[in-house]
């Protein structure tokens, strides 16, 4: 079900609010795109700065965006699921499961559960919903792994049926998927080895990057799979250039300025504890945009024409 590039959205504020007008605008603009997805409330999209009133109406919203348009080309909405609590996983899922085709829920944070307690948790989200639920295994942000006995567990749930996988052992998306008895999609969360994980065996990727150019990704992605290595190569050694601006100071503030220089959102406001990023970044930014053609960009053509 979930496979290609899928954005995990920002969340665009002004004023203090979250911007609606700039949040529809800029899934419009990833629509056009070709990506299969967006991931909205994830981290990306600041959820732990949310309130759940705010989370069930950027889903909401972001589904009414989506469903106007025809069958043929829309693309899967996923709710984030993102808090150490089991009970507040469930109310964010009962208040949104109407809207959304699936949940990426990720392992919960901070408090380290045993491997054990893992497979309780995501059991009883599982049992809760008919949609299809992500595992999302993030160890730098949690504070712990999704290992191998409760992934055997948790994979016998039928509508568990994807991984979002940012663990640095790529031997994973090879190893964990060949003995799999069904159907079972394995995505990666880290833009920087995003097409060795594709090497790997993993189909689709869960990205930031995505954000701000996602034609590029689309064509990168689409170049993997046909197995075209000559247009491949040219597409990720661009996309390597914008993984390292993205993610040089923390997400998803370097990806907000970039989207308000392409004029999608109206301001690159982040909610504190997050700051807006330094000077030295903001040019590393702009040229980048500028290298590879500002305009091309803010049009979805990236840099295909000259392929």
């Amino acid at each position: 079900m979930f496979r290609g590039y899928i954005a995990a959205v920002v969340t665009p504020f002004k004023g203090g609010r979250i911007d609606f007008d700039s949040f529809g605008r800029h899934i419009e603009w990833l629509e056009g795109s070709g990506i299969s997805g967006i991931v909205v409330c994830g981290s990306t999209g600041e959820s732990l700065a949310l309130s759940s009133r705010e989370q069930k109406e950027l889903i909401q919203f972001a589904s009414e965006v989506v469903s106007d348009k025809p069958v043929s080309k829309k693309i899967k909405l996923i709710g984030g699921v993102i808090s150490p609590s089991t009970e507040t996983c469930l109310n964010l899922m009962r208040n949104s499961e109407e809207y959304v085709d699936g949940f990426l829920c990720i392992c919960p944070l901070y408090i380290k559960p045993s491997q054990m307690q893992i497979v309780a948790h995501f059991s009883k989200l599982s049992a809760s919903t008919s949609k299809p639920i992500i595992l999302y295994n993030n160890p730098s942000r949690v504070g712990t792994s999704i290992e191998r006995c409760a992934f055997d567990s948790l994979v016998k749930l039928k509508n568990i049926v994807a991984v979002k996988e940012c663990s640095r052992d790529l031997s994973r998306f090879i190893l964990w998927r060949k003995d799999l008895s069904r159907d079972f999609d394995f995505l990666t969360g880290n833009d920087d080895s995003a097409f060795g994980a594709l090497a790997m065996g993993a189909v689709g990727v869960i990205s930031v990057s995505a954000n701000v150019c996602p034609q590029l990704c689309v064509s990168a992605y689409d170049s993997f799979v046909r197995g075209d290595m000559t247009l491949f190569e040219r597409y990720r050694d661009v996309l390597a250039s914008l993984n390292s601006v993205m993610f040089a100071e923390p997400s998803p503030a370097p990806a907000k300025y970039a989207l308000k220089r392409l004029g999608i959102v109206a301001s690159e406001e982040v909610r504190e504890p997050l700051t807006s990023i330094s000077v030295d970044l903001r040019r590393k930014i702009d040229e980048f945009l500028e290298k590879v053609n500002f305009e091309e960009i803010k049009q979805c053509r990236s840099i295909k024409k000259s392929a």
